[in-house]
């Protein structure tokens, strides 16, 4: 291959150069392929149950006739558990940025699942409460939603059970 005003000698060089690199990246990506591998990651193991207990989770949604998402179903529990909490206590009991806690409290309003009352104490942040229909869908969901977690854990014997839940906490501290 000729390239106009370089001379041959150069052009060999730079042909020898190419060769060998893509030799060097060849053999460099044979040994990232022979010593790491995706699927090993704790993360994308994570990543992959999460997938796939979320799509679970959304067919009973869509079956029970309730347009909610994932995301959506985590703040509902924490608000059914702690009523009353402000958006900064939703966000850090979610590991959600603030953002995109008030995303989904602005649908979830619209909705009609929950209200948000002035704070008592502090008139820069609201109490944020389930409504009536918010219950009412909360105790729609909740048989079904215990149904699928036994479902889960299926043939895992509780010594397991408790091991994963020790490990995976463990997991998310380091990850702090």
């Amino acid at each position: 291959m000729l390239i106009a005003g370089v001379p041959a000698k150069v052009l060999d060089n730079i042909s020898c150069c190419n060769y060998y690199s893509c030799n060097n990246l060849l053999r460099m990506g044979e040994a990232l392929n022979t010593e790491y591998d995706y699927k090993e990651l704790i993360g994308f193991q994570i990543i992959k149950g999460e997938v796939l207990i979320k799509r679970k989770m959304l067919g009973v949604f869509m079956e029970k006739g309730y347009d909610l998402t994932f995301e959506q179903w985590t703040v509902l529990n924490v608000l059914y558990a702690e009523p009353g909490i402000n958006q900064s206590e939703i966000a850090a009991r979610t590991f959600k940025d603030k953002t995109n806690v008030t995303r989904i409290l602005d649908v979830l309003a619209k909705k009609g699942y929950l209200a948000r009352e002035a704070h008592d104490q502090d008139r820069r942040s609201y109490r944020i409460y389930l409504t009536q229909a918010g219950h009412e869908m909360f105790a729609d969901l909740i048989p079904h939603v215990k149904r699928l977690n036994e479902q889960f854990k299926t043939e895992i014997p509780a010594e397991e059970l408790e091991q994963f839940i020790h490990t995976l906490e463990r997991i998310c501290r380091n990850a702090q």
